[in-house]
């Protein structure tokens, strides 16, 4: 049970971290760090087991038969030694940077968010590197995304626009990585990530495999900074110090680095996979290197150092042979100790100078002597200087390049990388302690608790070589478990005279030289240049800009209120297609178009087709809005008519009281516009009759054709004979959609919710003019008369409604009925309520469609977790109370009705309720287009100025008053 403890210890760190923010302060990095070290102890306790090839393993099913009997989706995770590397990275370098933060941060200054969001950041790389399922993978990865995001994002204003920059190449690399996932899973059958990389389908179908290849490497250059996408991390260096430190040295771009590491074990040899690598590792650790040196903001020049090392590690993966894995696995922890000291050192001098730009620094080498020391070592590790651990790692990625196929051309590529990644760690030493022209006499030391944390992790630099032996054993098992071969580490700072270590020496006289006579004047000519004619930030920015512009131009064919200019492509793509299919085309996956004469002479189906066909001409003729929206409820009776005689009860009575309510809407909607729609020009008639003639015959011959040609599926008739019996359900339309399709419908029903919110919206921001003269507030003048009747009609059926809703949702099981139904049952008696109404009004309180919604999904989802009591996420749990068969489902389709409830009576009240104030229409003439009506209008009762934020009751009949007396009446 090691694995749910680290994950819960981890998931403690989350859940307290406000707390111990609120009693602490900044200092909530201390528990917190302890929280992580003890994970991380906990983990590292059976590193020895899992180099001997003994996996951690722990998980639970969330989704069954996905592929078919007995496979399922597992929340499952797996320590192996690759997955347990980098979860200790992770837990180790962040409890360091927790440690860091509480004597970093500023006091009682958003603290809360900083924490929560880090430890989170935290859970979420401890998810992806353990999981051992490709949809947890996923989850993990878009997670890391979004807490990288929010945490950049946290920083304000200055870290807005890389914010969402970094959230839009990310993100860009989750489309690729699921769809290189969605296509491995289809192919292998599983979403197990063991069975998936060891499938025989990668050796069998060679362009199944480059194409995965090539969508997991865009996928991981996305999160690692590779070329095209490497732009985004010099952006992240608005977030805190803290934050960069992590998610350079152990959190986003590593999660890159893991990536390509796992599949590795299927692409180590596809020339794609070597040459894509290879080729864009050098290329970015190359580009990298020059824009570092050009850089003044410490931070800045830090940041791109990072790209250049993710270059050089990816090179190596590219490389592919185990002898390049360990380099690249060994390089990976050099890089997280030097690189996140250096990021946290960097923050060490902001602190205490004030300013982390070379040219607002000064000589502090002799004033903060202890933090420049630790500088010294981080950066001589980055630049490989001997015998720290970067100069170990280095040499390995250098030994791999001897090994590959192009070993003369990689080694010199190689050898000029390092010779500019020498010259910028020189930059940040000399830039930031030595050269700098700024008088810092003021400055001092900082206290211990800032960098004595800041330092460890570079100073682990001279310690490592030290324990190369011990360091060898988590290498091996990560290797291992990479290829599945069992591979032996061999580190070490003397391997002999090699070819590596020639480049080496002349990179380091080199460097030594140009440091010496050159540095200041070189420095000084490419200060702050940009190389290029473009930057990756203008490149994205016309990139969206283009996207917005191609969209904008597609989109006008749409833009606007006439319904035919939204009609006129679809209808316009319906007959160009189904015309050439009929024409050119002699069947449909090989089937002719010819339909069966069974079932086609059902006489009774003629009733509701002439309601159907009258109704559609009554509104194609008539210029009322008020008779059209009639016409269309009667047409939705034709349906449900014709649904019923099919046989569909169920499907009938929920038509049957969506028309009702969507009636009632419409005619609050009507309300707002014109009596009477505009006349329509003659051409127009002409193309729309034309258009409405050949897609109605392009729809029935569909139809025909192809409804007519074969019985029922397969799996409907599965559903029918078998259905039942697997849930005890008479009612297989209800099973179907609470348990079959469950996850279709929690789609669904957040669709529903979302309604419910955009109603609120939009009916909110509706302008003064959008307001039709006589509408509102008032309605129209008789309204109190006309009422009457309907009060009564509504005291008496509005219990009724309320018992048969009951019925129809506990029936739903085994009879026509379920939630949804029901729901819209119970909305009928809000609508009757409403229309009883003299006057506008809500039927519920103003918030309380939104709550209904928001619950309903709530309840939706608990009642799915409970599924996985038995193994799967909504799966349905089944039993008998007092002899009556339930299940879970039963909780699920309340969730239904809360929802469908919510977004009608939020339909009702954001159309009929109380205007908002201020939005009122002035001069208002209640008897336009009424100039016989001899009635008088007669005014309604004033609702209060703050009717809307006072959340009003709705009015009761019996307390709503009269303008005559009773006598009188």
């Amino acid at each position: 049970m090691t694995l749910p403890l680290v994950l819960a210890l981890v998931a403690a760190a989350v859940i307290l971290s406000p707390i111990l923010v609120r009693v602490m302060d900044r200092a909530a990095g201390y528990p917190i760090a302890a929280l992580l070290f003890a994970a991380a102890i906990a983990l590292g306790s059976h590193l020895s087991d899992v180099a001997a090839g003994t996996p951690l393993t722990w998980g639970f099913t969330w989704a069954r038969d996905i592929f078919g009997p007995g496979t399922g989706v597992e929340f499952a995770m797996r320590a192996d030694g690759l997955g347990i590397f980098f979860a200790l990275l992770a837990l180790v370098i962040g409890g360091v940077v927790m440690c860091y933060s509480a004597a970093y941060l500023p006091k009682n200054e958003g603290n809360t968010s900083f924490y929560t969001i880090m430890t989170a950041f935290t859970l979420s790389v401890l998810l992806l590197v353990l999981a051992d399922d490709v949809v947890l993978l996923f989850i993990a990865w878009e997670l890391v995304s979004i807490a990288s995001f929010m945490l950049i994002a946290r920083s304000g204003s200055s870290g807005e626009a890389g914010s969402y920059r970094t959230l839009i190449l990310t993100f860009f690399g989750g489309l690729t990585l699921l769809a290189a996932l969605a296509i491995a899973a289809v192919n292998t059958g599983t979403t197990s990530m063991q069975e998936l990389l060891l499938a025989d389908v990668w050796r069998d179908n060679p362009s199944l495999t480059t194409t995965v290849a090539v969508l997991v490497a865009a996928s991981a250059f996305t999160k690692a900074a590779q070329f095209p996408f490497h732009f985004w991390l010099p952006e992240a260096m608005a977030a805190a110090t803290p934050v960069s430190a992590f998610l350079h040295a152990a959190a986003v771009v590593k999660a890159g680095v893991y990536l390509l590491l796992r599949f590795s074990t299927i692409f180590a040899d596809q020339p794609a996979w070597n040459v894509i690598l290879t080729s864009v590792g050098l290329f970015t650790a190359l580009m990298s290197a020059t824009f570092a040196i050009t850089k003044t903001d410490l931070k800045h020049l830090t940041a791109y150092s990072t790209v250049s090392h993710l270059g050089w590690i990816v090179a190596a993966i590219g490389i592919g042979t185990p002898l390049a894995l360990a380099a690249a696995l060994t390089h990976t922890l050099a890089h997280a100790l030097f690189k996140s000291s250096l990021f946290m050192l960097i923050g060490v001098v902001d602190h205490e100078a004030g300013s982390r730009d070379m040219r607002r620094l000064g000589k502090l080498y002799n004033k903060m002597p202890f933090t420049f020391a630790s500088t010294v070592v981080a950066a001589a590790s980055m630049a490989a200087i001997p015998p720290l651990f970067g100069f170990i790692s280095k040499e390995s990625i250098l030994g791999a390049f001897e090994d590959s196929p192009y070993g003369a051309l990689l080694l010199t590529i190689g050898g000029v990388a390092a010779l500019l990644t020498f010259v910028y760690s020189a930059k940040i030493v000399f830039g930031a302690f030595v050269d700098g022209p700024k008088d810092m006499s003021h400055v001092h030391e900082a206290p211990v608790r800032l960098w004595l944390p800041a330092a460890l992790p570079g100073l682990m630099s001279l310690v490592v070589p030290l324990l190369l032996t011990q360091v060898d054993g988590p290498i091996s098992a990560a290797v291992t478990a990479i290829t599945g071969e069992e591979y032996h580490s061999h580190l070490a700072l003397w391997h002999g005279v090699t070819a590596p270590l020639l480049v080496s020496t002349a990179v380091l006289v080199a460097g030594v030289l140009f440091v010496i006579f050159a540095r200041k004047r070189v420095f000084a000519a490419v200060e702050n240049k940009q190389l290029l004619p473009f930057s990756g930030n203008e490149v994205l920015h016309g990139v969206n800009e283009g996207s917005t512009s191609a969209g904008r131009g597609l989109g006008a064919v749409a833009d606007g209120f006439n319904p035919s200019r939204h009609l006129f492509p679809v209808l316009f793509l319906v007959v160009v297609l189904g015309l050439s299919t009929a024409l050119l085309t002699n069947g449909v996956d090989g089937v002719p178009l010819a339909p069966r004469a069974e079932g086609l002479d059902v006489w009774w189906d003629l009733i509701p087709f002439g309601i159907i066909a009258l109704s559609v001409i009554g509104m194609i003729t008539t210029r009322s809005r008020l008779a059209t929206t009639v016409l269309l409820g009667t047409t939705g009776v034709g349906i449900t008519l014709q649904m019923l005689m099919l046989g569909a009860p169920d499907v009938a009575l929920t038509q049957l009281v969506v028309e009702s309510l969507t009636v009632v809407v419409m005619m609050i909607v009507l309300r707002y516009q014109p009596r009477t729609f505009p006349p329509t020009p003659r051409r127009r008639q002409v193309t729309a009759t034309v258009f409405a003639l050949l897609s109605g015959i392009v729809a029935f011959l569909g139809v025909y054709t192809l409804l007519g040609r074969h019985d029922r599926s397969e799996l409907g008739m599965w559903y029918i004979t078998q259905g039942g019996e697997v849930t005890g359900a008479d009612n297989i339309v209800a099973a179907i959609l609470v348990e079959f399709r469950g996850f279709d419908t929690l789609g669904e029903l957040s669709v529903l919710g979302m309604a419910a919110v955009v109603i609120a919206a939009v009916t909110q921001s509706m302008p003064r003019h959008m307001f039709e003269a006589g509408t509102r507030p008032r309605p129209f003048g008789q309204s109190q008369f006309n009422s009457l009747p309907m009060r009564k009609a509504a005291a008496m059926v509005a219990p009724v409604l309320l018992v048969l809703s009951i019925v129809i949702f506990f029936r739903g099981h085994n009879a026509p009925g379920g939630g949804f139904v029901a729901a819209l049952v119970m909305a009928t008696a809000f609508a009757m309520s409403y229309l009883s109404r003299g006057a506008d009004a809500y039927v519920v309180g103003q918030r309380t469609p939104i709550k209904l919604a928001a619950i309903g999904i709530i309840v939706a989802i608990s009642s799915g977790l409970l599924g996985l009591i038995e193994g799967g996420f909504l799966y349905a749990l089944h039993g008998e109370i007092a002899g009556q068969h339930l299940s879970s489902s039963l909780i699920f389709d309340f969730g239904i009705y809360l929802a469908v409830l919510g977004m009608v009576t939020q339909a009702i009240n954001a159309l009929g309720g109380y205007l908002r104030p201020g939005t009122e229409v002035r001069n208002l003439d209640y008897t336009r287009d009424e100039p016989d009506n001899p009635l008088p209008s007669i005014p309604e009762p004033e609702q209060p100025e703050n009717a809307v934020a006072s959340h009003p009751k709705p009015l009761n009949p019996a307390d709503n008053p009269l303008p005559v007396s009773a006598k009188e009446l």
